[in-house]
C-alpha cells in the first residue's frame, strides 16, 4: 500500500485517511488506489449498508421525537452521513466494475454495469424506495425529476466550457450531484475545488466504474449538453428517513 501524509494515523475500510477524509469529506478516485484496497470495501460493501440502515432507523426515531431546531440538526447529520457512506464506501466498492450497455449487475464488481443502472443502484443501496430498473432506464432529467422539483435542476447546454461547469458547482456548494449528459449518466461529488465525477464509463480503454477529474477527458467534459441536480436537500433526506416511495418521474 502507498505510503500518504497523514494527520491521523488512522485506516478506515482499507484507506489511510485524514481527520476530513475519515468524515467523508474528500473524494477517493479510482486511479489513486489499489485493487486490495478496493476489494476490501467490496467485502465490507453488505455490512456498511447494513450499519447505514441502522444509522437511518436511529435517525428516524430521533427526527419524530424532535422538536423545530433538533429536526433540522438530524436532517444534517443524515446528510452527512449519505454523502460519507457514497463517497467512501459505495462509490469505491464499485471502482472497476465493467461498462456495459445493457450491463444490470447488483453486486460489485461482478458483471457489468451501465451508466443509468449504476446511478439507480447506488441509491437504492443506500436506502431510497424507487424502482431501480425503472429509474435506470429513464432519461436522465426524468431520474433528477424523481428526487427533485424540476425547478431545482439546471440545464447548461451549448457546449459550455467546463469552467462554466465548474463555477456553477462552485456556486451550489459542496455535497453530491446527479449530472445528465448527451448519452450519459453518473455523479459529481463536490468538495470545496476538488470535484470528482464517478460514472460507469463507456469511454474506452477502461470501459468501468472509475472516479475521475470533471475536465479529464470523460463523457462530462464532452459532453454539449448537462443538467445537473444537487442531491440531499433537506425533502429528499427527509424522504430516506421516512422511507418515502419515489415514483419515477414521467411513469
Amino acid at each position: 500500500m502507498r505510503l500518504y501524509s497523514l494527520t491521523l494515523a488512522l485506516v478506515f475500510g482499507g484507506f489511510p485517511l485524514t481527520l476530513a477524509s475519515a468524515r467523508g469529506e474528500v473524494n477517493v478516485y479510482s486511479g489513486e488506489v489499489t485493487a486490495e484496497e478496493v476489494q476490501v470495501k467490496r467485502t465490507n460493501y453488505p455490512v456498511r449498508l447494513g450499519e447505514l440502515e441502522e444509522f437511518r432507523k436511529k435517525q428516524a426515531a430521533a427526527y419524530a421525537a424532535a422538536g423545530g431546531a433538533q429536526k433540522a440538526a438530524v436532517i444534517r447529520e443524515s446528510r452527512a452521513e449519505l454523502e460519507k457512506a457514497l463517497r467512501q464506501d459505495v462509490f469505491p466498492a464499485w471502482f472497476g466494475t465493467g461498462w456495459d450497455f445493457n450491463g444490470t449487475t447488483t453486486t460489485p464488481g461482478a458483471g457489468k454495469i451501465a451508466c443509468g443502472y449504476f446511478v439507480s443502484t447506488c441509491l437504492t443501496h443506500v436506502g431510497f424506495k424507487v424502482s431501480r430498473i425503472k429509474l435506470a432506464q429513464q432519461a436522465s432529467q426524468r431520474i433528477i425529476e424523481t428526487f427533485m422539483a424540476k425547478s431545482e435542476r439546471k440545464i447548461l447546454g451549448d457546449a459550455k466550457p467546463m469552467a462554466v461547469v465548474r463555477a456553477y458547482l462552485k456556486g451550489k456548494g459542496d455535497g453530491i450531484y446527479l449530472v445528465g449528459l448527451d448519452q450519459h449518466v453518473g455523479f459529481v461529488s463536490v468538495v470545496g475545488e476538488d470535484m470528482a465525477f464517478i460514472h460507469s464509463s463507456y469511454y474506452n480503454p477502461e470501459s468501468c466504474v472509475k472516479a475521475e477529474k470533471i475536465e479529464t477527458k470523460n463523457p462530462l467534459s464532452d459532453s454539449k449538453y448537462r443538467v445537473i441536480g444537487k442531491l440531499f436537500a433537506d425533502d429528499m433526506v427527509l424522504g430516506w428517513l421516512e422511507e418515502r416511495n419515489y415514483p419515477v418521474a414521467g411513469q
